[in-house]
């Protein structure tokens, strides 16, 4: 990029160009007339100014504006102010219209090049302080807003020059700093060290520190996530919190830390913020072409005949370097899928969202399925239950720099809008375990720390992996041939040059189209219950309240709910915009197959070795006399 002197045009020829460049774009003055209506004359108001937009229109004048933002953006702002007073005279609705002091140009659409465009916090360098810069990241602390007096006039009690002061934010804080020496430029220079303030004088602006992080599904295995703090003024504060994903245009500046005895003192990086923009309906989406989305109608409809073989193709795809465990491929493919959330006239949510469990012994894979699910959500956070507490998993209270008590983000928040993986559950110690309960159920943290009290969302799919309970038996023999000859069939089958198990219909999915379709099927599908599907799932739920050996605690209203969820999920997955007899039997199997030891639908006697029916048909055909007639 070409970079221009700034010092070769005059201030007023700036004004002139950014009052062209607003009056000929029609968004800024309908924007620009919204806010002269507004009754309001001391509130901060925004105007987005496309980058792109303003590059186009005179390259010069962008660019100086990318490098020299500190310099450059005063006067974007005093050109908005005359574009305001011309536009009331000549409107039509001038008498309803008056000036607003506080119109601040907020930056947006920045040129997609490597030194506006940061990948991570890590790739801001020293060389990038006082220019433009956009990044992504997650805000995992926000601390309390404070009021920062930006600025303050002062009169020499000596010779009566007043000047002004104005607030250092290189130091922490932002301390205002009193002057030292009278500043008047006369004849004789005064060498007075007394100052009045002027009343009246203070300008008062609103503070607030957050800090981000990288989002940690986009770093690399070994890779440590970095933060940074961002300084947030006037109508950018309190815009996000702890959880949130962020889109921030900023200013890198330098900030001296606190100044501590027999310290040496240190500098910091921050973001002066701009701009902030909220990305939290973004969390799970990705970009969908109109040729991929004919790519998977058309996979269907070839296979409307058997559409279970379609469906088991697809759960093969999903994590194939494990061999089997289908009915575990299953359910996790649901879990990601998740139902339907819904509110009712009141406002109370149903979360959609389902939960995971994988019990098993150690070396069938759980870890490795866990990995796979994190890395197939474009939101998860992946953590281990070793060492892990229960403000680690929902949010903790910390003192910030400057003393005061801030929440930052543990990884049920975090993983908001996506998936939160739990390895090793079993090591989380019970009084932990329980603070999770209200995040799976209520989708919220009720946080009441330090004097803080406020509701976090945590609307996540939990997915976790733990060993048995109960001790080793020796002489229980737990050898089984053929699952034996199948797993050490696939694993030398991985590690040769010839291809591993495909399935029926051919060559698997790969990664990025089996993820492209389950974020596909989750915005493009509401499956709504039928009326044989409320039938079938509320007959299997009599059923299980009416046996006699029943398990109190898992036959309630949930086990219901979670039908429900199942019944979504297996519609969505099969592309159904409703649940069919054919889902809520599927719900009702897999759901029935959790609570026995041995799987009656496929003979196996461990499901984690069950193996890929080679007729799903007649394995539907045995679930369906199950749900409908207890057999």
């Amino acid at each position: 990029m070409v970079v221009y002197d700034h010092t070769a045009i005059l201030p007023v020829e700036y004004v002139e160009a950014f009052s062209k460049f607003i009056e000929q774009t029609n968004l800024l003055m309908d924007r620009l007339d919204e806010i002269l209506i507004e009754l309001d004359d001391w509130r901060h108001y925004a105007l987005d100014i496309a980058l792109l937009d303003l590059l186009d229109f005179n390259q010069q004048l962008g660019t100086l504006l990318i490098h020299k933002p500190t310099l450059i953006l005063p006067l974007f702002a005093e050109a908005i102010q005359q574009v305001a007073e011309r536009r009331i005279q000549v409107s039509e609705d001038r008498y309803s219209m008056c000036i607003k002091k506080y119109i601040h140009p907020r930056l947006v659409v920045p040129p997609l090049c490597e030194s506006v465009c940061k990948v991570n916090v890590s790739s801001i360098r020293s060389s990038d302080v006082g220019g433009v810069v956009s990044i992504r990241g997650t805000v995992v602390r926000a601390g309390t807003i404070k009021m920062l007096e930006s600025e303050r006039e002062y009169m020499c009690a000596k010779c009566q020059f007043k000047f002004k002061v104005y607030a250092n934010l290189e130091h922490q804080n932002g301390n205002l700093v009193p002057p030292t020496a009278c500043p008047s430029a006369g004849a004789k220079p005064c060498k007075s060290t007394t100052f009045n303030i002027v009343e009246g004088s203070r300008v008062c602006r609103d503070y607030q520190e957050i800090k981000i992080q990288e989002e940690v599904q986009k770093l690399s295995i070994g890779s440590i996530p970095r933060s940074i703090v961002v300084v947030l003024e006037d109508d950018l504060v309190d815009r996000c919190k702890p959880g949130d994903d962020v889109v921030i245009t900023a200013i890198p500046t330098r900030r001296w830390k606190s100044l501590v005895k027999d310290v040496r003192p240190d500098i910091e990086m921050v973001l002066t913020a701009n701009n902030i923009k909220v990305c939290n309906e973004e969390k799970a989406r990705m970009n969908f072409s109109e040729e991929m989305s004919k790519q998977f109608e058309s996979f269907w409809s070839s296979q409307s005949n058997r559409p279970l073989f379609a469906r088991d193709h697809i759960i093969r795809s999903f994590c194939p370097m494990i061999c089997g465990l289908y009915k575990v491929k299953l359910s996790l493919l649901l879990a990601l899928i998740g139902g339907v959330p819904r509110s009712d006239t009141a406002g109370t949510r149903t979360r959609g969202e389902s939960h995971c469990l994988i019990i098993g012994d150690p070396g069938l894979g759980k870890s490795q399925l866990l990995k796979y699910c994190a890395k197939l959500s474009p939101r998860a956070v992946h953590t281990t239950g070793i060492g892990t507490t229960s403000a680690g998993l929902t949010v903790t209270a910390q003192r910030d720099s400057g003393g005061e008590w801030v929440l930052e983000a543990g990884a049920l928040v975090l993983a908001d809008g996506g998936v939160c993986c739990i390895d090793e559950f079993d090591c989380i110690r019970e009084s932990d375990r329980t603070a999770i309960h209200e995040a799976m159920e209520q989708q919220t943290i009720s946080v009441a720390k330090a004097g803080l009290v406020c509701k976090l969302n945590t609307r996540c799919t939990v997915i976790a992996a733990t060993n048995p309970r109960g001790k080793f038996d020796p002489d229980e023999s737990a050898t089984n041939e053929e699952w034996d000859r199948k797993v050490s069939s696939h694993i030398l089958n991985g590690q040769s040059s010839t291809p591993g198990e495909e399935s029926p219909l051919g060559r698997l999915w790969d990664f990025e189209k089996l993820q492209m379709y389950i974020c596909w099927v989750k915005r493009s599908f509401k499956p709504h219950l039928t009326e044989t599907s409320e039938k079938i799932l509320v007959q299997y739920y009599k059923i299980q309240r009416g046996e006699g050996g029943r398990n109190a605690a898992r036959t309630t209203v949930r086990m219901l709910e979670s039908l429900v969820r199942l019944a979504q999920a297996h519609a969505r997955l099969m592309m159904h915009t409703e649940v069919t007899e054919q889902d809520a039997i599927m719900a009702v199997s897999l759901l029935d197959s959790t609570s026995t030891l041995t799987d009656s639908a496929t003979n196996c006697s461990n499901r984690m070795h069950a193996p890929f029916p080679d007729d799903p048909d007649a394995e539907y055909e045995i679930g369906e006399r199950r749900a409908m007639w207890g057999e």
